[in-house]
């Protein structure tokens, strides 16, 4: 107020206690925070330096999640791949088993062999994740995109196990007829065969010991060889791409691993641009308190000498 007057003591006293004061508000709030840098009047460029590092953070993490739910798509089609195998095996001990085996026995093997066909066909169209399902068309990808940048890209084309192609080298059976129909069926006769234009309809026909069987022995071993061969060079086969796909499925591991490291590295870098040093921010609170009573000390020994002339004066 104007018509009061105070020493020049006095308004040093009260502008040092105004700091004080600004200064412990400050202390506090960086207490409570945790943080030196809370808007960008703090530090401006802190604060957006922090800000772009936490962004850069934000968006590896997020892609990061994409890596991993790429990584289980991996898994379960290997999961679909190793019990294809399994099939496959199965084929190959009745085919085995049907070579040595009776009249009435090929019978039954021949309805064997084509009921483990048909679940193989079914497997593989269920081998599918979140919609995508690599094993039923070589035409399908999984595209994983690790950073912004386009070249950041890791593409998997799929396969096609139960192609009717001839000759496909992403199908299961790269033989020159096609061992599959449209609907994803194994043929039967397609598959065992001596390949050329012997085709059994079934293991009855390659009987070498009865009379009424319709291939001669000579036919009838090289369809069984041939058919072996057929379901080695599937098993074959399936084992390159089970080999692939867990190379792929590394690949994205290890790109998980680092993008998980590096986005802890990014927010580190931003935490030491914004956050406060708490054991030095306590002490300067309590220093800060010690300076206030000092202040309020000072005002009052001032009041005390004005006082003390008052006396005097009367």
């Amino acid at each position: 107020m104007s018509g009061i007057t105070l020493t020049a003591s006095q308004r040093q006293t009260l502008l040092s206690l105004s700091q004080v004061s600004e200064l412990f508000g400050q202390t506090q709030n960086r207490l409570n925070s945790g943080k030196k840098v809370n808007s960008v009047t703090d530090d401006a460029v802190a604060f957006f330096r922090s800000a772009s590092l936490l962004d850069r953070s934000s968006d590896i993490t997020n892609r990061k999640s994409v890596v991993d739910q790429n990584i289980q798509a991996l898994n379960a089609t290997l999961t679909a791949t190793s019990a294809v195998d399994g099939l496959l095996k199965q084929l190959k001990g009745v085919l085995q088993n049907a070579q040595g085996a009776l009249v009435n026995q090929r019978v039954a093997a021949t309805a064997q062999f084509k009921d483990i066909a048909k679940q193989l066909a079914q497997l593989v169209k269920d081998a599918s994740f979140q919609g995508l399902n690599i094993l039923t068309s070589s035409a399908s990808t999984l595209t994983t995109q690790f950073s912004e940048r386009t070249a950041a890209t890791f593409t998997i084309s799929g396969y096609n196990l139960t192609s009717t192609l001839t000759g496909s080298s992403r199908s299961l059976f790269t033989t020159a007829t096609p061992v599959f129909n449209s609907s994803g069926t194994l043929i039967f006769s397609a598959l065992v065969t001596d390949g050329t234009t012997n085709n059994a309809a079934g293991f009855s026909q390659l009987d070498t010991q009865l009379a009424n069987a319709t291939f001669a022995a000579t036919i009838s071993q090289a369809i069984f060889r041939n058919t072996s061969n057929a379901i080695d060079n599937a098993i074959s086969q399936l084992r390159g791409i089970s080999s692939a796909l867990g190379s792929n499925v590394a690949i994205l591991k290890a790109r998980s691993s680092f993008s998980l490291n590096y986005s802890n590295v990014l927010q580190t870098a931003s935490d030491k641009l914004t956050l406060a040093d708490l054991n030095t921010e306590a002490a300067n609170s309590q220093a800060l308190q010690l300076r206030q009573q000092l202040g309020v000390s000072s005002l009052t020994t001032a009041g005390t000498q004005n006082q003390s002339i008052l006396s005097l004066l009367r």
